[in-house]
């Protein structure tokens, strides 16, 4: 069979010129097909004649790529070509009777194509819903639920000698109900063999049903009442957004206010002055914070609002979609890749706490939701607002320099008043001798009181499981997965070792497997040892604990949240899913425990990372008339992050940090593009990052970029995939990193044996 043609790519993915002898095909019509591949080119095809009059740029398209059938989409038509006469195919399928992809968003795809080091394809594969990729369009799903009379007994039979059955049975059991089968997968980071072999065993009951309904889609307006004036301040910020939205060009704002200021109000204001233009709106929240009580707040103010998430089925995403496309909602709440919502007439867009690390695709292509945000409204001459109690030091120095426009809501309304804060010594802390306890004195006094006026208390730690280190006082060795670098968590509901990079299961050792030493020490707490203590402590008290080992589905986190909100728990226990976009008027209290844990993260974001954290947390106190006290309990209590974080002195943080950047030339100060290698074979995988790092030297002559590694990644083996990186660090605007990312690119699509990712500005360094 011949295979498509596919145009020589140059460093930078152009098209170069075939050899002089090469006879062209005879006029006709020709398109160019990106292909979810990756290779940084497009494919020719020609456009059989019954496809003719209907096919345009941004159709997709059923083509032959080799013997495989795929699902790509027309960038380009053009009467004639230069590839060789007998080497083309023709299109199989014209799937659209109308273009799919505007060419807004054709444009849009392009530039992330080029940033991000990805093939055109990939990034068009990136903006649009599963079903619309394939040429079928199921409106079902497959489900996952435990048989009935299955239990303990299967469980033990599976536990020794098929750890993976045995883990995704248990899973099912605990749930007590069904899951969508690729969710329990992906959280349990298994294939769908376990799953497959339990049906046949008759323990588990894999179904295909019809798609339900999306919770959130479902979501009721909130019962918050329009307020009738606005403060001076927000009264400010939304003269000069409204300002922009009628002079109808690009601006971007930082709009910085502090938690409980109002941030949402003026969102929702903003919008409506677009849409009295005739204009329409997108709205990106982190993830976690998409909730009921977050949709209802803008449906109570616009009706129907659309909702795009990455928990929507494959049938439900289709649905929003094709009603936006159609131009039936105008306005769009969602997590990262509802930036692109195939709105008409954009008006403005909204980046909700833009400084999370959520808004960071991990997989190809790597992009950000905040600079492609701000990208479209430059694109589209809308209006962007990126808002936060604690930005991004990117923004804030973006706004410093003039790029952005600072606009400050420095003031809680609506009667809310700044808690208080309390610092605590942990090293001060002792308990008959046996060392610090897990709460300090202070804190189980304010719990007491907090409970006994009726009141609601958070208490946050930024780690699950019960105790997160185990450790050998003879060789000094911590428990470390066999597949990964990382320590073992141990989980005391189940009575095992976890890790958390690959899910294996381990049980816990009598003595040290290095030293065999017998009796090895637990070191730290975990948000499961947390809620543990609570409850034997205080049985009275109702306490909830949220996170990924306990809400494994959104309706776990929905129902949580309503049984919050009616005041049915005391005390919620939780990881940074309770941490953001929550709003309880009688939540007094918030205990935050051991920040300094990820303070001493090896990424030079850590700090930043930590001041953040504690801020959001902090805002869930005291965000009605009710006062609020915090406690942050600290074995450091001197560090500069948990000195400023306690007063919430953000500015003085960012100088503060940004002249540590600056000097040791991290973002904002230089931009990053991390290299990643990984493979089973360490010393393929050093070969491999020896090669890229010749090629990337003599590429980068000419420029002032650097070069750093490659060396051996903080994680350095996950997966048993050894990992090794480089990274190039460059001037913000050095006209040789798109230089550096293509060669890096270019290397990494002719690897078989050793996968190369290239992550241009990434948030993390682990």
């Amino acid at each position: 069979m011949v295979r498509a043609n596919r145009q020589t790519p140059s460093l930078f993915g152009e098209e170069v010129e075939p050899p002089a002898e090469v006879t062209p095909a005879p006029p006709g019509l020709y398109a160019k097909v990106a292909l979810n591949r990756p290779v940084p080119t497009e494919f020719t095809y020609d456009v059989p004649e019954r496809f003719r009059e209907r096919i345009a740029v941004g159709s997709r398209v059923a083509v032959f790529f080799g013997r495989r059938r795929q699902v790509g989409v027309v960038v380009a038509l053009d009467e004639r070509t230069d590839v060789a006469r007998g080497k083309l195919k023709a299109l199989s399928e014209l799937l659209d009777d109308e273009p799919l992809v505007r060419e807004e968003l054709l444009d849009l795809t392009r530039w992330i194509a080029e940033r991000y080091a990805s093939s055109w394809g990939e990034a068009l594969a990136a903006i649009l819903p599963a079903a619309l990729k394939r040429e079928s369009q199921s409106k079902r799903v497959l489900v996952v639920r435990a048989a009935t009379d299955v239990g303990k007994e299967q469980l033990q039979e599976l536990e020794e000698n098929f750890p993976k059955q045995h883990r995704l049975l248990r899973t099912l059991l605990d749930l007590e109900g069904r899951i969508e089968l690729r969710d329990v997968l992906r959280n349990l980071n298994l294939s769908d063999s376990p799953a497959r072999t339990l049906e046949k065993r008759g323990w588990v009951v894999i179904e295909k049903v019809a798609a339900e309904v999306d919770g959130l889609d479902s979501a009721r307006p909130s019962e918050r009442v329009r307020p009738e004036h606005l403060s001076p301040h927000q009264e400010a910020a939304l003269g000069a957004l409204e300002g922009a939205l009628q002079d109808g060009e690009y601006r971007g704002f930082l709009l910085e206010g502090v938690t409980g200021s109002g941030k949402t109000e003026v969102y929702l204001r903003c919008i409506e002055t677009a849409l009295a233009q005739g204009k329409s709106a997108i709205v990106l929240v982190p993830e976690i914070s998409l909730t009921p009580q977050t949709v209802g707040w803008f449906r109570s103010r616009f009706g129907e609002v659309a909702v795009l998430h990455s928990r929507m089925t494959d049938a439900q995403r289709l649905v929003m979609w094709m009603r936006l496309q159609k131009g039936e909602v105008r306005v769009v709440v969602g997590a990262r890749s509802a930036i692109f919502a195939p709105l008409s007439e954009l008006g403005v867009v909204v980046v909700d706490e833009e400084h999370e690390p959520s808004f960071k695709q991990g997989s190809v292509p790597r992009y950000h939701a905040r600079d492609v945000a701000l990208e479209r409204c430059r694109r589209s001459k809308a209006v962007c607002i990126l808002g936060s109690a604690t930005p991004s030091l990117e923004s804030w120095h973006a706004a410093a320099s003039g790029e952005l426009t600072t606009l400050s809501l420095p003031e809680r309304v609506g009667g809310g008043t700044f808690p208080s804060m309390h610092v605590v010594d942990m090293r001060l802390e002792r308990e008959r001798g046996k060392g610090p306890p897990l709460f300090s004195r202070l804190l189980r006094t304010f719990l007491k009181e907090t409970v006994a006026d009726g009141e609601q208390a958070i208490f946050f730690v930024n780690r699950r499981g019960f105790i997160p280190v185990l450790w050998c006082r003879g060789c000094e060795e911590t428990i470390r997965c066999d597949q990964c670098s990382m320590a073992m968590t141990f989980h005391k509901r189940i009575a095992k070792l976890v890790c958390h990079g690959c899910c294996e299961e381990r049980a816990v050792p009598a003595a040290c497997p290095a030293c065999t030493r017998p009796g090895l020490t637990f070191l730290g707490f975990g948000s499961e040892g947390v809620e543990r203590t609570l409850r034997e402590t205080w049985p009275e008290l109702r306490v909830r604990r949220m996170d990924s080992d306990t809400m494994r589905r959104r309706e776990d986190y929905e129902e949580a949240l309503s049984a919050f909100g009616r005041g049915e728990i005391d005390v919620l226990v939780g990881t940074q899913m309770i941490a953001k976009g929550l709003d309880f008027p009688r939540v007094t209290l918030v205990g935050i425990l051991a920040p300094d844990q990820s303070l001493s993260l090896p990424d030079f974001r850590a700090s930043e990372r930590t001041f953040q954290l504690i801020a959001q947390v902090a805002g869930r106190a005291g965000r009605a008339s009710l006062p609020g006290r915090i406690v942050i309990q600290t074995s450091v209590p001197d560090h500069p992050t948990l000195k400023l974080a306690a007063k919430g002195d953000f500015r003085a943080f960012a100088e503060h940090e940004l002249r540590d950047r600056f000097a040791l030339g991290y973002p904002p100060a230089t931009r990053l593009v991390r290299i990643l290698l990984e493979g089973p074979d360490e010393k393929l995988v050093q070969a491999t990052g020896a090669e890229l790092h010749e090629r990337l030297v003599a590429a980068l002559r000419t420029t002032t970029l650097e070069l750093r590694g490659p060396e051996v990644a903080p994680i350095s083996l996950l997966r048993k995939r050894f990992r090794y990186e480089i990274i190039v660090v460059s001037p913000p605007d050095d006209p040789g990193l798109p230089h550096a990312v293509a060669t890096a690119r270019d290397f990494a699509a002719k690897q078989n044996r050793v996968r190369v990712g290239v992550d241009v500005d990434p948030m993390s360094l682990l």
